[in-house]
């Protein structure tokens, strides 16, 4: 190897504006949208070979509409035909792929961490840095949005096509957001010196009590299903008795399994989901059980073949509050890592709580899903999720509580939850 390939392979990055808005849409194209796009059609043709459903062609734009849905961008829906099932007026399909969306969060986050590289002491700069990235997730998520016009005809859809310029803008903020917090992360030691600390030990907290959260409801789920057999059971009998079209609600279902946990947390800490119907509440789940007595609930509890409109969980449905519980003290403890004053480990701790909240009302609202409506049905679209302004209430209580509780308790020195955060 010469002298002058070693002198470049030592080169540090370069830091002007024009190579790093060409890096950064070198790698916001081939780091983050590529492999979301690969994501997406892999999901969609899976989904064929089980269903057997439309034509090749109409499953590739199908996996273009799958990664759009990474960034959740919204999709209108055009009226369907007289006689038809289906949206009466036109209506909006708004969902955000959980799957696919953790994706393009981690893989924006990498990018503009390396993106940032040259910028270890200007958090500001490496932030802006490592946003450039978004542009290269952008521009071709706006590109592939234009042929992605589709037709569900047993849904009575005649016309489904995505929101042009959101298809735009949804990329450009959520990849440009994880590319700033991957670059602020190449300069955490030079941003800890002018931030603090107790704030650096808060957004730990925060996302530490978060991460536990969601892997805490997700794991509740599971344990539901395995001490209930009777929903279990429904569940398998409706995939069995469907075939192809079980077998894509399988498919479809486990690329939501973020947005269910994301949902689910909330009601552990003590709100509640509901299904709403042009507006109106019509089935409610909560803690204590589910209620389809309102409006619509009753005729979609009667689709659904439910004996009543109303059913109670068990009592042991309240070992739900140990998700939040365990997830705020856990994040507590990262908030405090290594301050060993009693005082400042807990006000970090319910700082952390703050934080905390504030994942809890974003990632709700991600995961929230509108339908159209169905005009022999409901009148209105339908959405699911649960409501922002209670989540944020009842996380900031968790957060802040637990938190505090969490950094200021005594933990053993082998316990090392959160005091060695990736960088």
């Amino acid at each position: 190897m010469s002298t002058a390939e070693v002198a470049g392979a030592q080169a540090p990055p370069a830091t002007a504006p024009g190579d790093l808005l060409v890096s950064g849409l070198r790698r916001g194209t081939l780091f983050v949208f590529l492999p979301v796009f690969v994501a997406g059609q892999a999901l969609a043709w899976l989904t064929y070979a089980v269903s057997g459903w439309y034509h090749p062609y109409s499953w590739f734009k199908i996996g273009l509409a799958e990664t759009l849905s990474s960034v959740r961008v919204p999709f209108t829906a055009s009226a369907h035909a007289e006689g038809s099932l289906g949206p009466g007026a036109p209506g909006t399909l708004v969902v955000a792929t959980g799957a696919l969306t953790i994706l393009v969060l981690v893989l924006a986050y990498r990018a503009g961490r390396e993106q940032a590289r040259a910028f270890e002491r200007r958090p500001g700069a490496a932030a802006l840095a490592g946003s450039v990235i978004a542009l290269g997730v952008a521009i071709p998520m706006l590109l592939v949005a234009f042929p992605v016009t589709l037709g569900f005809p047993q849904f009575g859809i005649g016309r489904l096509e995505p929101v042009l310029w959101q298809a735009f803008v949804m990329p450009l903020v959520v990849s440009g957001a994880a590319g700033a917090a991957g670059g602020a992360a190449v300069a955490r030691d030079a941003l800890e010196e002018r931030v603090g600390g107790r704030v650096m030990g808060a957004v730990v907290g925060g996302a530490t009590a978060f991460w536990w959260g969601i892997v805490g409801a997700f794991l509740a789920v599971l344990l539901v299903g395995a001490i209930s057999p009777g929903p279990t059971g429904a569940y398998a009998r409706f995939v069995s008795r469907t075939g192809g079209s079980g077998a894509a609600t399988v498919i479809e279902h486990a690329s939501l399994l973020p947005n269910q946990s994301a949902l689910v947390l909330p009601m552990t800490m003590g709100t509640h989901a509901r299904v709403s119907v042009g507006g109106q509440p019509a089935v409610v789940l909560s803690r204590e059980g589910i209620d389809a007595s309102q409006g619509a609930g009753v005729l979609l509890a009667g689709l659904a073949g439910a004996m009543g409109y109303t059913a109670s969980f068990p009592v042991w449905f309240w070992a739900f509050l140990l998700v939040p519980l365990i997830a705020t003290v856990l994040g507590g403890r990262a908030a405090a890592g290594q301050e060993r004053g009693t005082g400042e480990r807990a006000l970090r701790g319910a700082a952390g709580g703050v934080v905390f909240a504030i994942l809890c009302v974003v990632a709700a609202w991600a995961a929230g899903i509108e339908v159209p409506a169905w005009a022999s049905i409901t009148k209105g679209d339908a959405t699911l999720g649960v409501p922002l302004l209670a989540t944020g209430g009842y996380a900031l209580a968790w957060g802040v509580l637990g938190g505090a509780i969490g950094a200021a308790l005594p933990w053993p020195k082998r316990v090392s939850v959160g005091s060695a955060t990736p960088r």
